[in-house]
């Protein structure tokens, strides 16, 4: 699937950036939840994410501080 718009690199930047859809985060979350239940650690989280996304750390991070954040509004 080719996106619909060209990466944009800004100044500064290392890797080309493409906004990802609802879709893509939604999958990403979910696959970051499943991986936080089984007891998995950050750093293999990061790993997985990365093998599987191609998305960076910091972006995990975001994704794992989202699905944390609403663990403790739930309670």
């Amino acid at each position: 699937m080719k996106p619909k718009n060209p990466p944009i690199i800004r100044l500064g930047q290392r890797k080309p950036y493409v906004k990802a859809t609802r879709q893509q985060i939604d999958e990403r979350i979910g696959f970051v939840s499943r991986l936080l239940r089984v007891g998995k650690t950050k750093t293999q989280i990061h790993r997985a994410v990365r093998e599987k996304f191609t998305v960076e750390w910091r972006q995990c991070d975001r994704y794992i501080a989202w699905l944390t954040k609403s663990d403790a509004q739930d309670t």
